[in-house]
Order: structure tokens, then C-alpha cells, then sequence
């Protein structure tokens, strides 16, 4: 039973650390898409301090999301794993 509960928790690790992984790699394109998304909701004028400001903040921010993620997941891939290899 423990040895099954390892399993699944590995697998739902593993998907969890590959989500925050794209959201790593896809924060630009995120923070791109906000910025557009602003300067439509301004009637297509914007600042260029606002618009950079807005897409470096938006990126920062899925970033840092994704880092979480991927490291809280890590660990637990690293104790699933070990888990697992005590087990054997």
C-alpha cells in the first residue's frame, strides 16, 4: 500500500513540476499577452513606461509562480523517489 501511495504521489509530482515548468518558459508570452491586453483596455494608447512595466511585472510574476511550484515539486520527486528506492 505505501509503496503504491509513493507511486501515485511521484506521478502527481512529476506533472506538477512540469506545470511549473511551462509556466517558467511561457511567462514572456503571458507577460506579452497582459501588456497587449492593457493597452487595448486603454483605448490602443499606452505609455511605454506603463507597457514595459505591466509585461516585466506580469513575467516576474508568472516566474516566480513557476519557481515555486517547480521546487516545492522537486522536493517532493526527490522524497517519492527515495521512498521508493528504500522500498527495493
Amino acid at each position: 500500500m505505501k509503496k503504491k501511495m509513493a507511486i501515485v504521489a511521484l506521478i502527481v509530482m512529476c506533472v506538477v513540476f512540469i506545470v511549473g515548468l511551462v509556466l517558467i518558459f511561457s511567462a514572456p508570452t503571458m507577460g506579452l499577452q497582459a501588456g497587449n491586453a492593457a493597452v487595448t483596455n486603454n483605448g490602443g494608447s499606452m505609455d511605454t513606461n506603463q507597457f514595459e512595466i505591466i509585461i516585466n511585472g506580469t513575467t516576474a510574476s508568472y516566474q516566480i509562480v513557476g519557481l515555486a511550484i517547480s521546487l516545492v515539486s522537486g522536493f517532493g520527486l526527490l522524497a517519492c523517489g527515495y521512498v521508493l528506492y528504500k522500498e527495493i
